[in-house]
């Protein structure tokens, strides 16, 4: 079975993700210990599966909400039935998707585990995938996709959904990652307080880091990158870290992207390196 990401997320690597797994294979071959920190969406983790990469072999880490999701899964603990139940909940009617996701980021909780469920569709309803955010007893940059039907007049010709994806299709991308990633190994915890020195191995310890961007908006949270990048080399990993400017000589273009101007013309843009330190 191959999985897909569940939804986009905001910094996501879906597509690069094939292109950091053939650097990080061409350099350690496909069987290794991977450690992914920071690990999001977990497109990274969700590509070394597809090309056969065992999940027991994977370590996963975030301390965002979503860290506490590939927690359950990890240890078999996400309610699926309540999943769907919450699916189930939401309005047929699109129009209405928007003002029901509202209304569910209001909830309060003591710990974002016990809301892993509803974080999901949240996420899923994000508008630009921006990430949902754990305040510590309620979610914050709740802000959500409305329906949108072209006009006459508009460039654009197709409707722009509530929820990317639809309800039924996270249902079952959930459902798969939930069934298929129990062997991973997923903590809800701050990049810094990784003790790589834990991970038992007798192959390559690749580390991947995908920290928030210096200089963008949008997370919470930053992370002390040398920190970690120090503590996972002194346990002899090799460190991969994306980032918009190259933290080594070792490094690759991931991406480029150009902005478009209000003119039409394009202006500016960024460049994605990953690097590799060991």
């Amino acid at each position: 079975m191959k999985l897909t990401p569940m939804f986009a997320y905001q910094g996501g690597k879906t597509k690069v993700a094939n292109k950091i797994y053939k650097l990080i294979t061409e350099k350690h071959g496909d069987d290794i210990t991977l450690v992914d920190v920071c690990c999001g969406g977990g497109s990274l983790s969700i590509e070394f599966i597809n090309n056969g990469l065992h999940p027991e072999n994977i370590h996963m880490f975030d301390a965002g909400a979503i860290g506490a999701f590939w927690q359950q899964v990890s240890e078999g603990t996400f309610d699926l039935e309540y999943f769907e139940y919450l699916i189930d909940q939401i309005p047929k009617d699109l129009s209405k998707i928007k003002n029901f996701m509202e209304n569910l980021s209001t909830i309060e909780y003591s710990y974002v585990g016990e809301v892993a469920q509803e974080y999901l569709l949240l996420q899923a309803s994000s508008f630009g995938g921006k990430q949902i955010y754990d305040k510590g007893n309620k979610f914050g940059n709740t802000s959500f996709r409305g329906y949108w039907l072209p006009t006459e007049t508009s460039s654009r010709r197709s409707p722009v959904n509530p929820m990317m994806p639809m309800p039924s299709t996270l249902l079952k991308r959930v459902t798969d990652v939930v069934n298929e990633m129990q062997c991973v190994k997923a903590t809800h915890l701050l990049a810094e307080n990784i003790d790589f020195s834990k991970i038992k191995t007798d192959k390559d310890l690749v580390v991947y880091i995908d920290p928030p961007y210096k200089g963008t908006t949008g997370y919470k949270d930053t992370i002390d990158l040398q920190l970690v990048i120090g503590n996972a080399v002194k346990c002899g990993a090799t460190v991969y870290v994306s980032e918009y400017y190259n933290l080594s000589d070792d490094f690759v273009i991931l991406s480029e992207t150009s902005k478009g101007g209000i003119s039409g013309t394009r202006k500016g843009g960024m460049v994605e390196y990953i690097s590799v330190i060991k």
